[in-house]
């Protein structure tokens, strides 16, 4: 069997946004691309053991995904090695994977410029934590579209690695 196409979401803690976008891309995954398309999540910070914020939980279950099993982990060279694509939320956490892991460095894009015609005005995805549930739904609102954006992209990739 192949090895699946790794898609990476890296956000600073791993409670917050980056579970949010794996629990949405992975909805999306329909048929044949979900057994062909492995989705996870790390964070910068290196913290593992801890669930999503019930705020995360909730923003993502409006969506119909269900990330309530969510184990943060950090991010590891490991995990940068199987995957083809690491999407990261913002800004320094790009320049961190950058900084300690740069033979991986091709792969790491910001969520909000990958595979779009310009450059954001604002690349950022703004962590949530502290914030209401309402705060959490915008976010979660900002990262699925960016998801519904990219998708065919990701797609496209997947059926281009399979198909050699």
């Amino acid at each position: 069997m192949k090895k699946k196409y790794g898609v990476l979401f890296v956000c600073t803690g791993n409670t917050c946004r980056s579970p949010m976008a794996e629990g949405l891309l992975k909805i999306k995954l329909l048929g044949e691309f979900n057994r062909r398309i492995s989705v996870k999540s790390a964070g910068i910070l290196g913290i593992s053991g801890s669930s999503a914020t019930a705020h995360a939980i909730d923003a993502v279950f409006d969506y119909g995904a269900d990330i309530t099993k969510h184990v943060a982990c950090g991010i590891s060279e490991a995990l940068l090695k199987e995957s083809n694509l690491v999407l990261c939320m913002a800004r320094n956490h790009r320049e961190y994977l950058i900084e300690r892991f740069p033979h991986f460095q091709d792969n790491y894009f910001l969520l909000k410029d990958f595979a779009a015609a310009s450059k954001s005005a604002a690349p950022d995805i703004i962590d949530p934590i502290g914030a209401t549930l309402a705060g959490y739904r915008e976010c979660c609102q900002i990262i699925d579209e960016e998801i519904e954006r990219i998708l065919p992209v990701i797609l496209r990739f997947v059926d281009d690695k399979f198909s050699n």
